[in-house]
């Protein structure tokens, strides 16, 4: 049993760890020298005012969250405290005395990607109170990542007004971190964004792709060299994945929408029983896990090594994690027809939910692994090659990567969170996954509503959207929203819409 202590330092931890990406080694790729870069965002994005809530306002409408409150914030963790940046953006100061250098370091975190927005009963919400655990799903890494490289383009041309903007932005900055931003970062900066430019291909050999979504694998070839000098890496490059719930995910034998990262020595896709849900299991699944800091925070294989102590404590608070019970109108005698249809249509892939006094809860998970005629792009991106490279890495002894070619059936817990669907975001509502409607070829994503009758994302009339969307073209490579079909195609229109009601409890 997990102690209420333990607990509360993981959530710290999921919230606010850096996991070793504050280092100047970090910065190569990831990592990015704060004051500077903010910096260059607001004169680039609102020159005529200099100010944090400027700053606030361009990192809001790229997806990054400042949450007032943390609504399933553990009360042992005591208030959580005010981050100086946005919640998921780690912050840190590193020093050296030779060469005298002193510079503020931010990088992303977990719960950049993995905490959104709560939401009301008329599916508004409410994005200065967050949920952690859930997908952010107006994230939008790749919007920021061409903003940020195109503010900086701008600042290197005009570097006094950079460093005064710098100095408006943040006037209690000491000298020193003036001085090294001026004489150490600044000429690398220039000589970076020279470097970019010459290689015709943007400021990443890939796409981070849409709100909600990221490219982890494409991240992770990055760090390992499989990029460098690929001018169709950009076009091939589309293994795009939403972000998942976290909820229950301790019930997956193996991680990733492929199941690519294993523990050692296990079967790769076995059933899971409650009794296996052990402390043994949940440390393999931390091992495992400290090495999602190399693609997303950009750290080396040896120091993620390093950070597995501090993510088998994030693990403790990950175990808690439910979803927010959902807020709208469920008609529960549809529901209770629904769960019927789950457990003949859906649980044999997705597990068997239990009715508690909580509501349902994972019994059993099959961890069911295969080929629903989804787009094939993300199964195929772990290539032999780069699971070599993983296997090599400082982590070899506690993870073990293959490329498998299939999906693995993930649990459906907080569902309802998780719009838009299927691994790659490409069908917008559960009404139309489950049929009950026309999967659409583009629609909007980020900064949205949520339709709680169709459960999905919902831009209502006169609704303002609190980060800018984008737009979804599943014409695109990487994001075909057809397959999963038939697991439904049996069910009269009645059954689903009592099998959308049902998914709305999970």
């Amino acid at each position: 049993m997990l102690s209420r202590q333990a607990h509360a330092e993981g959530a710290l931890l999921f919230a606010f760890g850096d996991y070793g990406g504050l280092d100047t080694d970090a910065m190569k790729t990831v990592a990015v020298p704060w004051k500077l870069t903010s910096a260059a965002l607001v004169m680039a994005q609102a020159p005529e005012d200099v100010s944090q809530a400027s700053l606030r306002r361009i990192l809001a409408s790229y997806g990054f969250l400042y949450p007032a409150e943390i609504a399933n914030w553990p009360e042992a963790a005591g208030p959580p405290s005010t981050p100086e940046a946005v919640l998921g953006v780690t912050l840190g100061v590193g020093r050296r005395s030779l060469p005298p250098i002193e510079l503020q370091i931010g990088n992303i975190g977990c719960a950049a990607c993995h905490a959104a927005p709560t939401y009301e009963a008329d599916g508004r919400p409410a994005p200065d109170r967050v949920w952690l655990g859930a997908p952010n799903p107006s994230l939008n890494l790749e919007a920021y990542t061409q903003g940020l490289y195109a503010a900086l383009q701008l600042g290197v041309a005009q570097p006094e007004r950079l460093m005064a903007t710098v100095r408006q932005l943040y006037p209690d900055m000491t000298e020193r971190e003036r001085a090294t931003l001026q004489s150490f970062v600044m000429p690398r900066v220039r000589e970076r964004m020279k470097a970019i430019a010459a290689t015709g291909q943007g400021v990443l050999p890939f796409s981070n792709g849409l709100p909600g979504a990221t490219n982890g694998v494409a991240a992770l070839k990055l760090q390992h060299g499989l990029l460098a000098n690929d001018p169709d890496a950009m076009t091939r490059e589309t293994g795009f994945t939403s972000i998942p719930h976290l909820a229950d995910r301790a019930w997956r034998s193996a991680l990733l929408w492929d199941g690519a990262y294993a523990p050692p020595g296990q079967e790769r896709f076995r059933p899971m029983e409650a009794s296996d849900l052990n402390e043994a299991h949940r440390d393999q699944l931390a091992a495992i896990t400290a090495y999602f800091t190399v693609p997303s925070m950009g750290v080396s294989g040896a120091t993620a090594r390093q950070q597995v102590p501090d993510v088998k404590t994030t693990w403790a608070f990950l175990e808690t994690v439910r979803p927010q019970p959902f807020p709208g109108a469920i008609d529960v005698e549809r529901a209770a027809a629904g769960r019927e249809i789950f457990q003949r249509a859906c649980a044999s892939c997705h597990g068997t939910y239990a009715e508690t006094a909580e509501g349902p809860r994972l019994t059993r998970f099959p961890n069911w692994a295969g080929d629903v005629g989804t787009d094939r792009t993300r199964a195929e991106a772990i290539t032999e090659d780069l699971a070599a490279r993983v296997n090599a890495s400082p982590l070899r002894a506690l993870i073990s990567a293959a490329h498998t070619g299939v999906y693995a059936a993930p649990p459906l817990t907080g569902l309802w969170q998780s719009a838009p669907y299927l691994h790659n975001g490409s069908v917008p509502s559960l009404a139309a996954l489950l049929g009950l409607e026309e999967r659409p070829m583009r629609f909007r994503v980020g900064g949205h509503a949520m339709d709680m009758q169709r459960v999905g994302v919902a831009y209502p009339e006169g609704y303002r959207p609190y980060a800018q969307p984008a737009w979804v073209d599943t014409r695109q490579s990487g994001l075909n929203g057809q397959g999963h079909e038939a697991p439904f195609a049996g069910l009269s229109r009645e059954d689903r819409l009592a099998l959308l009601e049902y998914l709305k409890r999970l």
